[in-house]
């Protein structure tokens, strides 16, 4: 019996368990990403099938020969890219701080002198001298009292910036995203992403897109951005767990917080995975059936909008016309079709069968 694991479940694995962090140097992020196309790229299949509506855009995309991507924010998952954040572990990690005397020293450290030094490390003099000025100086207890309640109004104003973040994270334009399917034959997606057997399907083959970096994006001439545009394909990975995102919420988080300090020197440490991890996984009990895969844009030059396009840099294979599709669209996408040279297959229902399968005929 062959008990190894499918290429999947290692991709999900190697993905949850490694950490990157943004301190890492790139030799270290290199080696990760061999291990990630080591096992990807052989894996990758070689027909991948993308849903559409007839609709204005998605025919211009067409014709063009370009992937129409968005943010996460436009899926109609909700929980689709909704990350989680432990707010036990926040509370916990404040209360550990105050139980731990952390509060106490720094009350402490205004009876010894020694509090310039301990604000030094984080804060500028003028910054020092409008905290010290704000402390109610009459007794240790006002102080330690004062501290206290500001350091449970921080806690209030982590959680609510932690509630932005997860819908900043959905929003996000930097990071945009295209989806496909293993399966062009699915009465589900057929249903669910082509208007009811009313749109198409376009094929795809993606074995050597990763190759061709930047090569993707509309506007990589005379781009100066230092972060380019390598649109990176991953199966979707099915779990009854959302991503749990809490250390580098929290550190990000953090990092807002001393910008304005001399701690804005001090790099928190955040996961340089963690956006993908943020926009691939998906509840496997609604949605493992779809089988799908993404390819994740990561472009500072793409902001202007929630969606955009990449070029499909001739990995466009074939067309397939849903049976219900109107005559008008029909023909016109096959006029582009044949200009294009691109295979063509009506997708039929087989009323001669028994089997719930649709039938593919090519034209």
């Amino acid at each position: 019996m062959d008990d190894r694991k499918d290429f999947k479940t290692e991709f999900a694995e190697l993905l949850e368990n490694t950490y990157i962090s943004s301190n890492a140097t790139d030799e270290e992020a290199t080696e990760f990403w061999k291990k990630i196309n080591a096992l990807l790229l052989p894996n990758i299949p070689t027909k991948l099938y993308r849903f559409r509506t007839c609709n204005v855009d998605n025919i211009m995309s067409f014709q063009k020969q370009n992937i129409s991507i968005c943010i996460a924010g436009a899926f109609k998952d909700e929980y689709d890219s909704l990350i989680y954040i432990n707010r036990d572990v926040i509370n916990k990690s404040i209360q550990e701080f105050i139980d731990s005397g952390g509060v106490k020293a720094i009350c402490d450290s205004f009876d010894d002198n020694s509090v310039d030094t301990i604000l030094g490390y984080l804060y500028s003099n003028d910054i020092i001298e409008k905290i010290k000025d704000s402390l109610p100086m009459t007794s240790k207890d006002d102080r330690l009292n004062y501290l206290l309640n500001n350091l449970n109004g921080f806690k209030e104003y982590l959680h609510n910036r932690i509630s932005t973040y997860i819908e900043t994270m959905r929003r996000d334009r930097f990071t945009k995203i295209a989806c496909f399917t293993e399966d062009v034959k699915s009465l589900y997606m057929w249903d669910q992403y082509a208007d009811g057997y009313k749109g198409y399907a376009l094929e795809y083959d993606f074995t050597n897109y990763l190759l061709q970096g930047c090569l993707a994006c509309p506007k990589q001439q005379g781009c100066e951005q230092e972060n380019k545009n390598y649109s990176n394909l991953f199966p979707v990975i099915y779990s009854e767990k959302r991503y749990d995102a809490t250390n580098n919420v929290i550190n990000i988080i953090l990092r807002e917080v001393m910008e304005n300090t001399k701690a804005k020197n001090i790099n928190l440490p955040v996961d340089q995975l963690h956006w993908y991890k943020t926009y691939l996984y998906k509840d496997a009990h609604a949605y493992s059936h779809e089988r799908e895969w993404r390819i994740i844009t990561r472009c500072p030059y793409q902001l202007d909008s929630d969606y955009s396009e990449i070029s499909n840099l001739g990995c466009l294979k074939a067309i397939y016309y849903g049976p219900k599709m109107e005559k008008r669209y029909k023909d016109f996408l096959m006029n582009i079709a044949q200009v294009m040279g691109i295979k063509q297959y009506n997708v039929v229902l087989d009323e001669y069968s028994t089997n719930y399968e649709l039938k593919i005929i090519e034209i």
